[in-house]
């Protein structure tokens, strides 16, 4: 699924379809954050929070510290494309498609190296 949005925002950013890309970069945030183990919904049936979705992907190390403030910036210019009506600049949407093209590599694609060459992401570095 992931990788299907993915693709999808980045056929908006080739047609400079910012707005549209930045949305699907926000929303996949949260798809990495269930994938990653969060409930889908809630026992109201809700979807979790944005701020839900950054403390899930921080707390089980997908994220780090210094990543906040990029995933701030997914959440921020995220908003102003779904509750604003002005467009949003192409340097915003390549900040945040940068920042979501990183998240997605640092989610799956190292994982999926280090497993080709036989080694879990459990194992200790050796001294």
């Amino acid at each position: 699924m992931d990788a299907l949005i993915w693709d999808e925002a980045r056929t908006c950013f080739g047609a400079a379809a910012y707005t549209a890309a930045v949305m699907l970069c926000r929303k996949l945030l949260f798809h990495i954050a269930v994938d990653k183990g969060l409930p889908a919904s809630n026992a109201r049936g809700r979807a979790p929070g944005f701020q839900e979705c950054v403390n899930h992907l921080e707390s089980e190390g997908v994220i780090t510290k210094t990543m906040l403030g990029w995933v701030d910036r997914i959440k921020d210019v995220g908003n102003d494309a779904n509750h604003e009506v002005t467009p949003v600049a192409k340097a915003d949407a390549e900040a945040v498609g940068a920042f979501t093209q990183q998240l997605l590599t640092l989610a799956y694609a190292l994982d999926a190296m280090m497993k080709a060459q036989g080694v879990t992401t459990d194992d200790k570095v050796s001294q």
